[in-house]
């Protein structure tokens, strides 16, 4: 993990390549407290000394964060509810930061994506063993990536958010016009990163191609399907695929800091305002736009399985660890596995967001904020914060 005062990046956390639309960072501003909240539930609220606990672990961390601002909603192994924002919605008007407003979730939409399809192979649309080839025999390797390998992150495809060239696009205007034939070019101009099934890495091309998959085995878009299959039955009334460039309001301002070459944030410069980017470019990488109580919602969905087949869930549970990593921090079928904490974290420009959910103990922690570039996880260094302060055995000193 990283050292105390520095932002945690999924680079430095898993140990693999990627630019990662996913990936999130921090703000060229400073942070301004806000209220912390202990909710009273059936199980009763925090006692006084974990309320104090998680106040002093949660200051910490958003104020080494950079974060605008933030809310999390965190529920302890009692059931009990501990709710916190802090920071701003806008910089500009300091209007505190909201726990309700609409959010990019970014690489969360993997989770949804990945439900998609393996409710396909549920229905025997698809199998897990059905090779890439199928669909698009341009992709070098074709014919030896299977869709569990692209849903576990293991299928060596280059990732089109890691070109350079992209990359300097979609920094200069995340609103561009894009289209899946242009995913697929970038990846054709760079060489797979390994063998398929050799090693695992984050890749958002996986997400990309996956989300293109099922929605021609459906004959509808992607946002439909991911509707109708996953978020409609999953009961979530917030959560929803745009249509445009635009976010739903209400909404806090995106900002997007200056980073320098030696990835620090430069001070001097103002965080940019971003909150238009075109869902083609993440599609089933990272489009869907939602809020912290549908997180949280989906957090618990995605964790127990009940949208799969027993079986189905069974092999999603079953993750490939990232080299080089001490802790047990590794990759299912579109899950991320943290210590036995499941779920996922995403970011694109202006917003990052986290669910991770521990089965054994009901245990869970949801974030999201509103500053973001593609690289760093301001969210995720929060929440492994507050794991470290809730369950120690299962945090950075666990070994």
């Amino acid at each position: 993990m990283t050292s105390p005062g520095r932002p945690l990046t999924r680079r430095a956390l898993i140990g693999a390549g990627g630019g990662a639309l996913a990936l999130s960072a921090l703000a060229a501003c400073s942070p301004r407290g806000g209220e912390g909240m202990a909710v009273s539930t059936a199980a009763g609220a925090p006692t006084a000394e974990r309320a104090s606990g998680l106040e002093a672990a949660f200051d910490e961390a958003f104020t080494a964060s950079g974060l605008a601002g933030c809310a999390v909603r965190v529920r302890l192994p009692n059931g009990a509810l501990w709710l916190r924002t802090a920071g701003v919605a806008d910089l500009d008007t300091e209007e505190p930061y909201r726990s309700g407003d609409f959010v990019r979730i970014a690489s969360i939409t993997k989770t949804f994506t990945a439900t998609a399809v393996l409710r396909m192979v549920d229905e025997r649309l698809l199998a897990l063993e059905d090779t890439l080839d199928r669909w698009y025999p341009q992709v070098p390797n074709a014919k030896e990536i299977t869709l569990e390998q692209m849903l576990g992150m293991r299928s060596g495809i280059a990732d089109f958010t890691a070109d350079a060239r992209f990359d300097d696009r979609f920094a200069a205007d995340p609103a561009m016009p894009w289209s899946l034939e242009q995913t697929l070019q970038v990846i054709l101009r760079n060489p797979p990163e390994f063998a398929p099934g050799a090693e695992v890495q984050y890749c958002d091309s996986n997400y990309a191609l996956l989300g293109a998959i099922a929605a021609r085995v459906d004959g509808a878009s992607l946002a439909e399907v991911l509707t109708r299959r996953v978020i409609g039955p999953a009961g979530l009334l917030n959560t929803y695929y745009p249509a445009d460039d635009e976010i739903g309001s209400p909404h806090p301002q995106g900002y997007v800091p200056t980073v320098t070459s030696a990835g620090a944030i430069d001070p001097a410069v103002p965080p940019t305002v971003v909150n238009e980017v075109n869902p083609a470019v993440p599609a089933g990488a990272g489009a869907l736009i939602s809020t912290l109580d549908d997180v949280s919602a989906w957090g618990d969905v995605l964790a127990d399985g009940r949208l799969l087949g027993p079986l189905t869930q069974a092999r999603r549970l079953q993750t490939q660890r990232f080299e080089g990593q001490k802790l047990d921090f590794g990759y299912g079928l579109g899950i991320t596995n943290f210590n036995e904490y499941l779920g996922h974290d995403g970011a694109i420009f202006g917003f990052s967001s986290v669910v991770l959910t521990r089965p054994e103990t009901g245990t869970q922690i949801a974030m999201a904020g509103n500053t973001s570039t593609n690289s760093t996880t301001p969210t995720l260094s929060i929440a492994v914060a507050l794991i470290d302060e809730i369950d120690p055995s299962q945090g950075t000193s666990a070994g």
